[in-house]
């Protein structure tokens, strides 16, 4: 196996992670490999789009929730585009993270840049409110 001799270096030289909240595609290559991604970040993902719906832990389709070097949750979220919503369908945060102001404040950015990603008009929440 070979390595740079100024590998440690380099490392020593990575800036930290950006720390705002960030939406991970399920088949981001960060969560891809699930086992890996339970090692490093003891974070145990499952995309559940074959899972029967009533088997289901969070959602059909959720996406994991990065905040600097750490899964803080998941959100499920759907995009009705007849519509020009994007509906937040759930929330579920990894056990130790709390839903605190400044995290919430972080969230409803997060959905910004998202909803004008996509070209939703609005961005709304699954009857009205969030459960968290």
């Amino acid at each position: 196996m070979f390595s740079r001799s100024d590998l440690a270096e380099l490392l020593n030289e990575v800036p930290p992670p950006p720390r705002r909240l960030r939406f991970l595609s399920p088949f981001d290559p960060l969560v891809r490999d699930r086992l890996r991604t339970r090692r490093l970040f003891n974070f145990d993902y499952r995309i559940e789009v074959f899972v029967p719906e009533a088997q289901r832990r969070y959602g059909y389709y959720v996406f994991p929730m990065l905040q600097g070097d750490r899964f803080i949750g998941r959100i499920d979220m759907k995009h009705r585009r007849q519509e020009g919503r994007l509906i937040v369908t759930g929330l579920w945060l990894e056990p130790g993270q709390r839903f605190t102001s400044g995290r919430q404040q972080d969230l409803h950015m997060a959905l910004e840049r998202l909803q004008r990603f996509i070209g939703a008009e609005a961005v709304t929440f699954a009857n009205g409110y969030l459960r968290v």
